[in-house]
């Protein structure tokens, strides 16, 4: 296999197409991360603000990976990554172009949507690969994809005060937007380039996109534990949108009514 890999033929250029995906999925989901400083200073922003940003970036991250994983049993790795590369683009430009607090929490919030793209990339090279290539696979596609987040730290910063033109400070605004510029093109590449399977294999899709049905009381009442996490990390999420002065009190209780009611309904 190893040999073979930069023949970028086959399945190795499903591979390198893939991984550069969640490349770039990474990239535009921790662009933040190096440029918080200015935005913090741009906006005047005290640190429990942008603490709440940073939260924000990944508070939707868990409940859009199982939805994402529904769109992908449905319609297959090839459309789901190429709309969600070519999705990352409006959160981004519209958290560049924020003018307030208010938007940047929305737009983050959107944005953390994008770090789903990782269960995409594994379905697709489960397909291309057979079982005794596909640790390896899955490895590249891993490790190489997980990078993004790196090079985002590396290069967002220098590319920030280039396109600043002399002027102080970094431009932050046209950096991230960029960024999910980049990967909505490259989600339209994606899409004209690669296929779901194999020349003669068949996607599989589930019969039912029902939730998971449980047959004894135990299992039942793991399914509830299993739940529970991603309640409670919505719950704190809006507590700290609270605290931060996002919104008020009777709303925070309207959430955690919502929560709660979402809870028992998966019950």
């Amino acid at each position: 296999m190893l040999a073979e890999m930069w023949s970028f033929r086959g399945r190795y250029k499903i591979l390198h197409m893939t991984w550069f995906a969640f490349f770039l999925s990474f990239v535009v989901w921790f662009n933040l991360a190096p440029l918080a400083t200015q935005v913090k200073s741009d906006f005047g922003l005290e640190v429990g603000q942008i603490r709440t940003i940073a939260i924000c970036n990944v508070a939707l991250t868990v409940p859009a990976r199982i939805i994402i994983g529904m769109l992908l049993d449905k319609y297959g790795p090839r459309i789901t990554y190429s709309l969600l590369l070519m999705y990352a683009a409006i959160p981004c430009i519209a958290f560049a172009s924020a003018q307030n607090f208010s938007q940047l929490v929305i737009s983050r919030l959107a944005l953390s949507i994008v770090g789903a793209g990782f269960v995409i990339g594994i379905r697709m090279t489960a397909e291309w690969f057979p079982p005794k290539e596909i640790g390896l696979a899955e490895g590249i596609y891993g490790g190489w994809g997980n990078f993004g987040s790196a090079a985002a730290a590396f290069t967002l910063p220098t590319i920030a005060a280039f396109l600043a033109f002399g002027s102080p400070g970094l431009n932050w605004r046209f950096s991230i937007a960029g960024t999910g510029i980049i990967a909505a093109l490259y989600g339209i590449l994606y899409y004209f380039n690669v296929q779901d399977t194999p020349p003669g294999k068949v996607y599989q899709k589930p019969q039912s996109a029902r939730g998971m049905e449980v047959t004894t009381k135990k299992d039942f009442w793991f399914l509830m534990l299993m739940n529970a996490p991603l309640s409670i990390i919505l719950g704190v999420l809006a507590w700290r949108l609270n605290k931060v002065g996002f919104f008020e009190q009777n709303v925070l209780y309207i959430v955690w009514t919502g929560l709660l009611g979402l809870y028992l309904f998966q019950a």
